[in-house]
């Protein structure tokens, strides 16, 4: 930039000497001429203003991308407005810690001899929640349960360590029209049902090959593609059976990513994706893959800055799919539908506001309908509406507060059962204190009310504790 200003001075005053020299014999020409190189210089003194406040912007740019590159070249996300983990707070640690030179994480990096780079990390998390009433499942709660169950309605006390996680960042050695990354993570929710003996559970393992004008490739156990973003909490739940829709299984995933200005952004994904998790007709596979037909998922994604500096998201996507069953009473084949809307909005600096809205059927798979898809009874698929909204500020920076509601709302029609869920919502409280860069302390209250076709409505006042230490 200087060097550009110096030359341009220069040239300047060059005009200047020689149109004096050309015009030194007349004396009647002075003034005019004086009036030229004033206008002259004027308009180069513009040009200077202009060409360094534009300078300026493409360092910022550059800036910008620049950090954007390297939380891909670690992460292995193409433009993600937050890391994909299950807590939201524990995605800023993370992506902080692996994208900052100085930071754990980057200390602990290493190359093979192949020219593989590897940057471990992860946290260790210790949680502490107390339940008024009993809750499916515990330290990660998706839903009330009914008097009927045993132990519904009286309170539950659980101490747990199975969200601490590890995961390694991998970059393959640079190629000319390529760039490869992969990813492999894990936690130890592998048995659900038991908090003490806790078993290594996959979370992630993908690769990423990135080329030319924003495409990319991937394959293996990833975020649905539909999901851009979390509610940011302590319940490694993360409102799971109350309004936001979830989930990581294997897929092939077509990204395009079209820039539309200095800092706007047109995120187009395509994907088939593995539907598991269900076998509502236990006859031992999976109902999804029973269908002989993967889950087509898309999304249209705008991520352009409004009001900040930080990225707003938008974005509208869609999923199709069929689920089979075999046995009686109803072997058929159940669609899965849904369609959702996101919006993530930092209306200020410390202040974002986000959320989604959805409606589909068929949705357990995805924590939807309060985790029913397909009642056997009727032989019908279990419609369901919802959506979640929360407000997060940074109050300063080591303390942050999150206050939010999500809902999820089957239709009372599609079932049948006397302990169906009609209906399921959360209100939370969330504080977050960061004692260091690494150590997070946190508190969380939460509201969660079920109510039942034909039991009466629980409602559960759910206090969590929590400690985090990430590298």
């Amino acid at each position: 930039m200087f060097e550009k200003r110096r030359f341009l001075i220069t040239l300047t005053w060059t005009l200047q000497t020689v149109l004096f020299v050309s015009r030194a014999g007349s004396a009647e020409a002075v003034p005019a001429d004086l009036s030229r190189l004033e206008t002259l210089i004027e308009r180069q003194g513009r040009l200077i203003a202009a060409q360094e406040a534009r300078l300026a912007d493409l360092e910022r740019q550059n800036s910008d991308l620049q950090a954007r590159l390297e939380a891909l070249m670690t992460n292995g996300m193409a433009f993600a407005p937050s890391a994909c983990v299950t807590n939201a707070t524990v995605a800023q640690a993370v992506s902080a810690a692996l994208s900052e030179p100085g930071g754990a994480a980057a200390r602990l990096a290493f190359t093979k001899p192949n020219g593989f780079s590897v940057v471990p990390y992860g946290y260790f998390k210790f949680d502490a929640v107390h339940d008024s009433a009993r809750t499916a499942f515990g330290d990660a709660a998706a839903y009330v349960l009914p008097y009927s169950v045993s132990g519904g309605g009286d309170e539950d006390l659980s101490f747990s360590a199975r969200e601490s996680r590890l995961g390694f960042a991998v970059k393959a050695p640079d190629h000319p029209r390529l760039k490869v990354t992969g990813r492999l993570e894990g936690d130890f929710y592998g048995d659900l049902a038991n908090q003490d003996s806790y078993q290594f559970r996959l979370r992630l393992a993908y690769l990423d090959a990135a080329w030319g004008e924003g495409w990319s490739l991937r394959l293996g156990q990833d975020w649905d593609a539909f999901t851009s973003f979390h509610p940011k909490m302590l319940d490694a739940g993360i409102l799971a059976g109350t309004g936001h829709l979830w989930g990581r299984r294997p897929q092939a995933r077509l990204t395009k990513v079209t820039p539309l200005g200095d800092a706007t952004r047109l995120v187009l994904k395509a994907a088939v994706e593995n539907g598991y998790k269900n076998d509502v007709d236990s006859d031992g596979q999976q109902d999804s893959n029973a269908s002989g037909v993967p889950q087509a998922v898309g999304q249209v994604a705008l991520e352009t800055r409004l009001l900040t500096r930080r990225d707003t998201v938008l974005s509208l996507s869609g999923l199709s799919g069929e689920e089979r069953t075999r046995r009686t009473p109803s072997p058929d084949t159940y669609p899965v539908e849904l369609v959702q809307l996101a919006a993530q909005l930092p209306l200020a600096d410390p202040f974002t506001l986000q959320g989604t809205l959805w409606a589909g059927q068929n949705l357990d798979a995805y924590y939807g309908g309060v985790l029913q898809g397909i009642n056997l009874a009727e032989g019908r698929a279990v419609s369901a509406c919802g959506g979640w909204v929360e407000g997060v500020y940074d109050l300063t920076d080591r303390w942050s507060l999150a206050l939010g509601y999500g809902l999820d709302n089957p239709s009372d029609g599609d079932l049948s059962l006397a302990a169906s869920r009609t209906l399921n919502e959360r209100y939370f409280a969330s504080l977050f204190y960061l004692v260091t860069a690494n150590l997070m302390l946190g508190g969380e209250y939460a509201l969660l009310r079920t109510e039942f076709k034909e039991e009466d409505r629980v409602t559960d006042n759910r206090i969590q504790f929590s400690g985090q230490l990430s590298f």
